[in-house]
């Protein structure tokens, strides 16, 4: 007779079947219930929520600062260049674009730098510079502006042209013996200064609304040398005149000088009468210069008034000339 199995029994069928539960449990995965995070407790303070960063408010800025700011932004970016490098004038106006600048504005600035300079000179801080401009916006188209301009130079104020290119003209007085005589009746130097310039441009550029810009350049180098010879030349006169007065002085006085204290007192007077002297007069050529200036600058402020109004450029007649024209022909305004 065979011997029970083993696993036939029941206490061995209990034995597995806690077996495989065992190995069961070891092969199910573990899953973590999440917990719950504990509240804070009611005395505690809730942290605030902290808000995005709020830019500060834009500055104000003034006028006279936004132009100094403008200038002092173009002085930062050029160092960043070549000093000898040109900008074209298509360059400035993309770089004013993206300042936010208006172009009709851009150009007109443009079109008002000068087209004449001269090398600076040791008497400039006296006589102030021997180039200025005048310019202003007309409602007048290009052609018929700057037609009407060079007419006026070339019949009235006897200048020539020498050069012409694109919109501007350069004159310089004429030479002729004709036009010389001329200029010395009809154009007296005490009064008339711009037919007397060394040289002139005349620009006139398109504006919109069919407007014009017009600027003259003026020249007024020869003039100045003069002022300054002149200067230089009667304060030298007078001041060696009053010297030859100091040695007529000193040597009227027995043995002043015969000693270095008397030579050297006589050299001082002599040097500071001379000093003084050119001085004075130097000053005296400048103020004069400056009249001169002032006048020529009158002459085309009054010759942009006519052609503003679209009046005749001829300036008005002399007082005696419009005295018969009345008696004459009557008003006819």
């Amino acid at each position: 007779m065979n011997p029970p199995n083993r696993s036939d029994t029941p206490r061995a069928q209990s034995d597995e079947a806690q077996e495989r539960e065992d190995a069961a449990r070891e092969t199910q995965p573990v899953v973590v219930s999440p917990v719950a995070p504990t509240p804070a407790p009611a005395s505690a303070p809730v942290a605030a929520a902290v808000p995005a960063a709020v830019p500060a408010a834009a500055r104000s800025i003034r006028r006279p600062d936004f132009e100094q700011v403008i200038r002092r932004a173009a002085e930062l970016s050029l160092r960043e260049t070549d000093p000898d490098d040109n900008l074209s004038e298509d360059e400035v106006l993309r770089i004013s674009a993206e300042l936010g600048l208006p172009l009709q504005h851009v150009r007109q600035a443009l079109f008002e730098l000068p087209d004449l300079k001269v090398q600076p000179r040791w008497y400039d801080r006296w006589f102030g510079p021997a180039v200025f401009s005048v310019s202003r916006v007309v409602p007048t188209r290009k052609e018929p502006a700057l037609r009407r301009v060079e007419d006026y130079l070339v019949t009235r104020e006897y200048l020539q042209i020498v050069r012409r290119k694109g919109d501007t003209i350069a004159f310089v007085p004429a030479d002729d013996a004709i036009s010389s005589v001329a200029r010395a009746f009809a154009r007296p130097g005490s009064r008339h200064t711009i037919s007397r310039a060394s040289r002139m441009m005349v620009g006139v550029h398109t504006l919109p609304e069919d407007d014009s810009h017009v600027r003259f350049d003026v020249d007024l180098s020869d003039t100045r040398k003069e002022a300054v010879r002149s200067g230089v030349s009667f304060g030298s006169i007078i001041g060696l005149s009053v010297g030859t007065l100091a040695v007529a002085v000193f040597d009227a006085v027995p043995g002043s000088l015969a000693d270095i204290s008397g030579m050297i007192a006589f050299g001082t007077a002599m040097g500071g009468s001379v000093a003084g002297s050119v001085a004075a007069s130097i000053s005296l050529s400048a103020s004069r210069f400056r009249n001169r200036v002032f006048g020529a600058k009158m002459e085309l402020t009054g010759l942009l008034d006519r052609l503003e109004r679209g009046d005749r450029l001829d300036p008005p007649p002399a007082p005696w000339r419009r005295k018969l024209q009345l008696r004459l022909f009557g008003d006819r305004r």
